[in-house]
């Protein structure tokens, strides 16, 4: 990965907002000391492009084929279409739920049985939003076999999503920015010691032992 561009991205991030601290919840409902707005970019153009061009490079690094891609609704939308106009590859999407008006499917765009999708996602928690969404696309007979988020926020995710029998990879981990924002001097290295301690001890191996 082009690490100019990499350093460039997370400076983007820092600088439009998309790195919050303070005490927020997740969809999960955990409550935690920091929050990845990553849903931000949409309003951010050229950082939307970095966003695409560097999945992009994953792609091609990882030598990953696909027919059609699939952003994780709904926050990996306008990711996962600037990523399908600079690869030129073919864009669905799932919805939410099925409308009881119209085509009244769940995955909408043009598809047919057997493609491979790759899925993209803006961030990952315990990888319950991929996983979701891939169920929902097996059911219209589509294969994924690949997912890639812009941040894993390391707390589990990546391996609940392995066990699933999708490989999974990502731009960036939550460590990898916050050890670039505490060299921009952006944070202390004291909130960032704080923030992993948070994220290690609730990993999604963590909340299952929790709820055993």
């Amino acid at each position: 990965m082009d690490r100019t561009e990499l350093e460039s991205f997370m400076d983007n991030l820092y600088e439009i907002g998309c790195v919050k601290f303070g005490e927020f919840y997740l969809s999960t409902g955990l409550k935690t000391p920091v929050y990845f707005d990553l849903r931000l970019i949409v309003s951010h153009p050229k950082v939307l492009q970095q966003a695409g061009r560097l999945i992009k490079q994953i792609i091609e690094q990882n030598s990953i084929n696909f027919d059609i891609l699939c952003g994780v609704p709904y926050g990996a939308f306008a990711v996962a279409t600037s990523l399908s106009i600079q690869t030129d590859k073919p864009m669905v999407f799932k919805r939410k739920e099925i409308k009881d008006y119209g085509c009244k499917k769940m995955v909408e765009g043009v598809y047919k049985s057997g493609d491979s999708c790759l899925l993209i996602e803006d961030v990952v928690v315990y990888g319950t939003s991929i996983l979701e969404t891939s169920e929902a696309l097996k059911m219209y007979d589509l294969n994924v076999t690949e997912a890639i988020t812009i941040l894993d926020r390391e707390q589990g995710g990546s391996q609940n999503i392995k066990d699933n029998n999708i490989n999974f990879l990502s731009v960036i981990k939550a460590s990898d920015l916050l050890k670039h924002l505490v060299s921009r001097k952006k944070i202390a290295q004291e909130k960032m010691d704080e923030i992993m301690d948070f994220l290690n001890s609730h990993s999604f191996q963590a909340s299952k032992i929790i709820s055993s």
